[in-house]
């Protein structure tokens, strides 16, 4: 605790770390969406239709065009005009035979001669709709009909790629520094995002936003950690709530760019620029200090402690350096504490097992579902920008609703509530016939209010429930496990191209389940908070179900728990399952 008390005596949310919020964190997290998402626009599949030259050079009406191109299919109980397929037909002919009779109703007579006609598929290729966007990457490569999986491809990459190097800069940030791993991702994010844009080959675009997306979690992150650790501990949560608003204001906004500039190398290239005016915070933004004592550079540590002390107007501490050289070995016994756990810890015993396992599904359910719902909102009925721009506001009532519940009526029935809310707007409107789409939107966005505001909920109740010397392994591994399971997301919206409803049925379901599950963890509200794996154990067994609030742990009533300890003082492991 050696390195809060010198913090609290600098001020440990003053004029300093409030400028860093205002002028740092808050225009971080904003154009984070626009570079991060923006593959949502630029893989949009528009109405497309099988190209025939000599159907679009005659002077025929555009749905004249469409009857003697497009067959009919079935779809969801539909019969829509097919995007795949057309009529198997002499065409040069059958124009020449409405020539000679263009007196006469030009409908009938192509009704006529499409009567018992087969079909086949696309000779020429295929022409796209217009109406939204003048080219996307999807229509600059047909990734469309039998290459209609590619597109989830794109989305499944950038997440594997977020997954995979995430722990790899996590370690560079421990190594090298918040704030250079912080500009390196930028610049690398910048550049592949850029090179993507301009590759002539699909694979070689693959490849790059495979790159740009292994990069998002951590510039995301890195932000977040660098404030945290130079305030108190009760403004963390605050913080987090800031750059979760930031982050919608930036979803809420990127429809608008999307919409304004239509040709998608052009929206590319403008949504990745923003990447530039990070650099310019290189010259102000201090490193973290936290950070600095850890490697035992004191003298760059006590200048920026220097300066938050006289920009928040307080003293600076005495035998600062010879206290900071204290606090480096507090942060080493900690890390040797930590280091003694490993993942198994949670597997080893029965209370702490379970927790775990619903956590992390709770968590997995939370960001699949959130990330399913945001990819699949230009899917859905009506303009998709105006679904996107909901999709996003969506979130700011939900995390005002969520922070006022939590407090209220605590963390546990908070998560269940909002979880079941999810899950019955998605789930009821599958049983709405087509014709009321509109149903199906309004579910979604539903569905997106309470998935958003419930992921506060879980990453507040690992945080509590987990005991201290484990708490950061389990939070990360349950995140690594959720952002695994999102990777699978793009592929259950893609199944919504065999019938509509399965994204539903399984997102809802998946919804559903984590609401059940939630319901069997202790409530952590006014409880005091297991600091050992002992007291981790113990947390909330002597809570009934229905409880709203957390209960205190017995401190002094632990004589049974010392019948259970081995000579060597550690806690014997309860039986497995």
């Amino acid at each position: 605790m050696e390195f809060e008390e010198i913090l609290a005596e600098v001020g440990d949310y003053g004029v300093f770390q409030k400028r860093l919020v205002i002028w740092f964190l808050l225009p971080c997290t904003v154009p984070l969406a626009w570079f991060s998402l923006n593959q949502i626009f630029l893989m949009s599949v528009p109405d497309h239709w099988c190209h025939v030259p000599e159907v679009t050079e005659t002077n025929l009406s555009f749905q004249q065009q469409q009857m003697l191109i497009r067959p009919m299919e079935n779809q969801h109980g539909l019969q829509i005009p097919s995007s795949c397929q057309m009529h198997d037909l002499n065409y040069s002919s059958a124009i020449l035979n409405l020539l000679k009779n263009s007196k006469s109703n030009i409908t009938f007579e192509i009704e006529t001669i499409l009567s018992n006609v087969s079909i086949q598929a696309c000779r020429n290729g295929w022409v796209y709709d217009r109406t939204l966007y003048s080219s996307t990457a999807s229509t600059r490569w047909d990734l469309v009909c039998d290459n209609n999986h590619l597109p989830s491809l794109i989305f499944t990459l950038a997440l594997a790629g977020g997954a995979v190097a995430t722990p790899i800069y996590g370690t560079m940030s421990d190594r090298i520094g918040r704030k250079l791993t912080f500009f390196i991702c930028v610049m690398i994010t910048f550049v592949s995002g850029v090179i993507s844009l301009v590759l002539p080959n699909f694979t070689a675009f693959a490849l790059f936003r495979f790159i740009n997306g292994s990069l998002l979690p951590t510039i995301f992150q890195v932000p977040y950690i660098m404030l945290v650790e130079i305030v108190g501990k009760e403004k963390r949560t605050r913080l987090m709530g800031i750059a979760c608003i930031g982050w919608t204001l930036g979803l809420c906004s990127l429809p608008l760019f999307a919409f304004l500039f239509r040709n998608w190398r052009t929206f590319g290239l403008i949504t990745t620029c923003f990447c530039i005016p990070y650099f310019f915070y290189w010259r102000f933004l201090p490193e973290s200090t936290r950070w600095l004592v850890s490697v035992g550079r004191y003298e760059e540590a006590v200048v920026i402690l220097t300066e938050m002390a006289k920009t928040n107007g307080r003293p600076l501490p005495i035998d600062l350096v010879k206290r900071l050289t204290a606090a480096e070995e507090a942060m080493k016994k900690e890390k040797i504490v930590e280091t003694t756990h490993d993942i198994t810890d949670f597997f080893c015993y029965r209370t702490l097992r379970k927790r775990f396992l619903i956590v992390t599904v709770s968590w997995a359910a939370n960001s699949m579902v959130y990330y399913g719902l945001q990819i699949n909102a230009t899917n859905l009925y009506g303009n998709e920008f105006l679904n996107f721009f909901l999709f996003g506001l969506v979130e700011l009532p939900s995390y005002f609703l969520c922070w006022y519940l939590m407090e209220r009526i605590g963390r546990r029935w908070t998560n269940v509530s909002l979880m079941l809310l999810g899950a019955l707007s998605i789930l009821i409107p599958t049983i709405l016939l087509s014709e009321l789409a509109l149903g199906t939107t309004i579910g979604t966005l539903v569905g997106k209010f309470g998935c958003s505001a419930a992921f506060m909920v879980v990453y507040q109740q690992s945080a509590e429930l987990y005991p201290t010397p484990i708490r950061a392994l389990g939070m990360g591994a349950s995140a690594t496990v959720a952002c695994i399971a999102t990777i699978c997301t793009p592929y259950i919206i893609y199944l919504g191209t065999y019938e509509k409803h399965i994204p539903y049925f399984i997102i809802g379901g998946i919804c559903l389940i984590a609401s059940f599950a939630a319901s069997f963890l202790p409530e952590t509200l006014n409880a005091k908070l297991p600091q050992t794996i002992e007291d981790g154990e113990k947390f909330g067994n002597n809570q009934k179900y229905f409880s709203c609030f957390g209960s205190q742990i017995p401190e002094d009533d632990d004589t049974e728990e010392k019948k259970k300890t081995n000579p060597g003082g550690q806690m014997e492991l309860l039986p497995t399952v």
